[in-house]
């Protein structure tokens, strides 16, 4: 099972190239002035089986030419299990996934195979928690200097990392709620 705050079928400001973009529910590392402040809290959200995202994916793929799927939080490792299988089935379909997670990978081994086994399961980890005090700005996607790109796979290399065709950037979304959604590099300034 998976607790999701949201997600956007296709995107361009979460990695590399239009991707589905998954933010789970929960996180207990509370960077300070964390970006997705209403995804922190462990709560139940969107409570789904593992691949119930999976159909939409695949029709994001076919309809919108998304390449692949980034994984964001909350805290995706918090989620391992069922994002693992998610992971999986996305890559069995031919599809990228990259990874942000506020934990940092060289102190992984406390972690549960579970989170290896999404780590294994991702083509990209974005490791590291955001700290203020060391904004990023030359970087793609990364808040700060501290976070670090993990290349799993050879899907991507590091020219993705300052690839003017990935500029920071926001998207904004009119929904058919009459709500109105918001994603991308919230630092610009």
């Amino acid at each position: 099972m998976l607790n999701l705050a949201a997600w956007v079928a296709c995107t361009e400001m979460e990695g590399p190239g239009k991707r589905f973009a998954i933010w789970t529910q929960g996180c207990h590392l509370r960077c300070k002035e964390c970006c997705n402040q209403s995804y922190l809290p462990l709560v139940p959200r969107n409570v789904m089986p593992a691949l119930e995202l999976l159909p939409a994916i695949l029709e994001a793929r076919d309809r919108q030419g998304v390449e692949g799927i980034t994984l964001l939080g909350g805290e995706p490792l918090i989620q391992a299990r069922g994002l693992s299988v998610l992971a999986q089935a996305v890559r069995a379909h031919g599809m990228t996934v990259m990874m942000f997670t506020g934990f940092v990978l060289d102190s992984a081994q406390a972690l549960p195979d579970s989170a290896h086994d999404l780590i294994a399961a991702c083509d990209v980890v974005v490791d590291g928690p955001f700290v203020a005090a060391r904004r990023e700005r030359a970087r793609n996607w990364v808040g700060s200097m501290n976070q670090r790109f993990h290349y799993v796979t050879d899907a991507y290399d590091t020219s993705i990392e300052t690839d003017e065709r990935y500029r920071n950037g926001i998207e904004v979304r009119f929904e058919q709620s009459g709500g109105l959604r918001v994603n991308g590099f919230p630092f610009l300034s």
